[in-house]
């Protein structure tokens, strides 16, 4: 599940704007204050942060010029949000390096397309920019176990304990047996070439199974796949671009 930092000094609209990223599939944190917002951005590394400019402490342009000067923040995507929309302010924002500015009030559809757009554009870049050189000597195998780093703490995980690994924008959810799930920061394009081909396919642009725990399988008229996995509570399907691997490999 993709995070969003929402730093706005108003409680009514951080409530409501918490709410509408929750029901929309996005794991909200919120600041009250800019200096409390800085923190939460460096500690928790959200994907992306919308941020209002006049706040009680310090202002959104010093925010993001701090964040952008910092490693580890300097590419996670930026909106202002303002009751202004002089050009001066949309200028500012955009020299300092903002991805986007919305007006208030502010419209649901309006902020969630542009979440939505500066978050697959993040996507892509990450995908681009990852050089992930893994040979065949270097890839698990089914018996190796990994460390994964979740909620702060170290989990030892066997490869065949995973159920399926779903992608979350630049995180992944890791599904393991007995309903438990682990947020970690790795793209799912970076699991592909390291798990073992034996056991774990690619299925969709978003998904990763581990065919040791498919329960069933059925097959949608249009060629493409319904799977069934233990321990996991929804059907995975299968993409067009994905369908022909997973036919060659179950049912040749």
């Amino acid at each position: 599940m993709e995070t969003v930092l929402f730093i706005e000094d108003d409680k009514a609209l951080r409530e409501n704007f918490g709410k509408i990223l929750s029901l929309n599939n996005y794991y909200p944190i919120v600041a009250e204050t800019g200096e409390m917002g800085l923190k939460l951005a460096k500690k928790m590394l959200p994907d992306l942060i919308v941020c209002d400019i006049m706040l009680p402490d310090i202002d959104g342009y010093q925010i993001l010029k701090e964040l952008s000067q910092t490693k580890e923040t300097q590419t996670i995507p930026f909106i202002f949000l303002t009751a202004k929309a002089e050009m001066d302010d949309l200028r500012k924002g955009m020299n300092l390096g903002a991805d986007d500015y919305l007006t208030k009030p502010i419209k649901t559809k309006e902020v969630l397309k542009a979440i939505r757009l500066r978050l697959d554009k993040k996507i892509k870049v990450s995908e681009m920019a990852s050089d992930v050189k893994q040979d065949e000597n270097q890839q698990l195998s089914v018996e190796d176990s990994i460390l994964i780093s979740s909620d702060g703490k170290a989990h030892s995980v066997n490869l065949n304990e995973i159920v399926c690994i779903i992608s979350a924008g630049v995180y992944s959810n890791i599904n393991i047996i007995n309903n438990k799930t682990f947020l970690v920061r790795k793209l799912i394009k970076e699991w592909e070439k390291v798990l073992p081909e034996k056991c774990f396919i690619r299925v969709h642009r978003t998904a990763i199974i581990n065919t040791n725990h498919i329960t069933s399988i059925e097959k949608s008229p249009n060629h493409t796949f319904r799977i069934f996995l233990k321990d996991f509570n929804r059907a995975i399907l299968s993409s067009h671009k994905f369908s022909r691997r997973l036919r060659e490999k179950l049912f040749q």
